[in-house]
C-alpha cells in the first residue's frame, strides 16, 4: 500500500492577471516600517480569536478531558485546515497528556519557512516580510489559547527549509543565511523565543542523521529520475505540481524584465516560448521538480520529527496525513487556505479590509502588488526589501491623512532592460 503523499499548494503565477507595464516604471507611494505596523499584523488575527466562554461551556458539555479539550484548541478550524481528524488522532491526545503530566510545553514540530527566489513573487527581498512576522505572532496567539488549560503553553519546533531546498530551487547559500537571519532576528524582536524555536532543517539532517538520510537520498533520486513521478506521487495533480515548483526556480539572476517575466511565468495566452531564457527556465524546472520530489520523500522516510522529538504532534502547511497519521494542518495565518492559499514566502503580504471591516492580511506575488496608487508600500529601514502593502484606508486610519511619503518609481529600475536579452 502506497504511503499518502503531501505535495506543495498550488502557486503558479499564470492565473494572476499581470499588469501590462513594468510596476518597477510607476510611482507609489513608499514609508519606512514603524511600530504601529506590527500592531497592525497584530490586529489582523482577531479574526481567529475563539470565544472563550462559548468554548469552556461546550467543552463541559461534551465531558472532555483537559488532554481532548486542549486538542479541540489546536485543532480548531480558525487554528487548522486538516478537519475533525485531527482532534481525535491518539498520538497527539497521547503528547498532550505527557506534557500535562510533565508540566511541559506541548511540543509541536513544524516544517516551514522556506526562500522562493522568484523574482515576480518577490522582487528583492532576502529578508523576511509581514508574512513571516504573522506566523509567528499567530503561533503566539495560538499559544495564549492554550494557556487557558495549560499555563506552560506550547513550544513550536520550527525546522526552516529554505537551505534543504536551496539545491532544487538553485538558492544562492548568502541568501539561505540572510533569510534564516532574518528569521531569528524577528522571533527576538516579537518576542516569540519562549514558544518558537527556529532550527536550520539541513543542519538537523546533517547532525542527526546524515547516513540514513544520504542513503534514502540517492535511493529515491535513482528512482526520481529513472521512474514517471507518478509511480512516485500516486494520486497526484503532477501538473500542479510541476507548475507550482517552476515558479519557484531562481529568476534573480537573470535580471530580467517585467516583459521577459510576462512571456516566461505570466498567463498562457501571454506567454512566449520562443523567448530566449525559455529552455532554460524549463530544464531548471525539470531538475527542480525531480529534486523536491526526492528531498520531501526523503525526509517522510527519515521522519526526523518521531526521532528528535518523539512526544511531539506534527504539524504541517499542507492537508492530508503524515506517515499514516493526520498532521495538525497550521495556518500560517488566519486567511491561510481560506480565502488565501500562498504561503507567506510565496508572495507578499497585502493588509486591506475584510468583508467585516476589519485589516486582514493575504498573500500576493508581488507583480500584482507593486505600482498599485491604491496601496502604500512598507520598506524596512533604509533597505529595499519590503515589509508589506497596506490599502490606503487602513493607511490613512493609521497613520494620519497628513503623513508625507517618498514616490520611488520602483527598485533598481536601470537593471531592467529588456533590449539586452533581444
Amino acid at each position: 500500500m502506497e504511503k499518502p503523499v503531501e505535495i506543495l499548494q498550488a502557486s503558479s503565477l499564470e492565473t494572476c492577471k499581470w499588469p501590462e507595464e513594468d510596476p518597477h516604471g510607476v510611482p507609489q507611494r513608499t514609508r519606512i516600517r514603524v511600530d504601529e505596523d506590527v500592531n497592525l499584523i497584530k490586529d489582523c488575527l482577531s479574526s481567529a480569536k475563539i470565544d472563550r466562554d462559548a468554548f469552556v461551556k461546550n467543552a463541559r458539555k461534551e465531558k472532555l478531558t483537559k488532554a481532548e479539550t486542549i486538542m479541540r484548541i489546536l485543532a480548531h478550524e480558525k487554528f487548522q485546515m486538516n478537519g475533525k481528524e485531527v482532534r481525535n488522532e491518539p498520538k497527539w491526545i497521547k503528547s498532550v497528556e505527557t506534557a500535562i503530566h510533565d508540566n511541559k510545553p506541548i511540543d509541536l514540530v513544524y516544517p516551514q519557512f522556506c526562500v522562493i527566489p522568484n523574482a515576480p513573487k518577490r522582487y528583492t527581498n532576502m529578508g523576511t516580510a509581514a508574512g513571516e512576522d504573522t506566523t509567528i505572532e499567530f503561533f503566539k496567539f495560538i499559544n495564549e489559547h492554550i494557556k487557558w488549560y495549560h499555563e506552560p503553553g506550547i513550544r513550536v519546533h520550527a525546522l526552516a527549509d529554505a537551505s534543504l531546498y536551496a539545491s532544487a530551487f538553485q538558492t544562492h547559500q548568502t541568501e539561505v543565511d540572510a533569510y534564516y537571519d532574518s528569521l531569528k532576528d524577528r522571533i527576538t524582536a516579537l518576542n516569540a523565543g519562549d514558544c518558537v524555536h527556529l532550527y536550520d532543517y539541513s543542519e538537523l539532517l546533517r547532525t542527526e542523521c546524515r547516513t540514513d538520510y544520504q542513503r534514502l537520498y540517492y535511493k529515491l533520486g535513482q528512482k526520481a529520475w529513472a521512474s514517471p513521478i507518478e509511480e512516485l506521487l500516486p494520486n497526484t495533480d503532477i501538473p500542479t505540481l510541476r507548475r507550482s515548483v517552476r515558479c519557484s526556480v531562481n529568476t534573480r539572476r537573470f535580471q530580467l524584465s517585467h516583459k521577459d517575466h510576462l512571456a516566461l511565468f505570466g498567463p498562457m495566452e501571454q506567454r512566449n516560448e520562443k523567448h530566449p531564457f525559455w529552455n532554460t527556465i524549463e530544464a531548471m524546472t525539470d531538475i527542480a521538480f525531480r529534486e523536491v520530489v526526492t528531498i520531501r520523500l526523503a525526509c517522510g522516510d527519515i521522519d526526523i520529527a518521531s526521532r528528535l522529538w518523539p512526544e511531539a504532534i506534527r504539524a504541517s502547511c499542507h492537508k492530508g496525513q503524515k506517515n499514516g497519521r493526520w498532521a495538525v494542518g497550521l495556518r500560517t495565518y488566519p486567511e491561510y487556505f481560506g480565502s488565501c492559499k500562498l504561503l507567506p514566502y510565496h508572495g507578499m503580504p497585502i493588509i486591506r479590509r475584510s468583508g467585516k471591516g476589519k485589516p486582514k492580511l493575504e498573500i500576493e506575488p508581488e507583480v500584482m502588488l507593486r505600482s498599485r496608487e491604491d496601496l502604500i508600500r512598507v520598506t524596512i529601514g533604509d533597505t529595499d526589501e519590503v515589509y508589506a502593502y497596506i490599502s490606503e484606508d487602513i493607511e490613512k486610519e493609521r497613520m494620519g491623512s497628513s503623513y508625507i511619503y517618498a514616490t520611488p518609481k520602483g527598485m533598481r529600475n536601470d537593471e531592467f532592460n529588456s533590449e539586452r536579452w533581444k
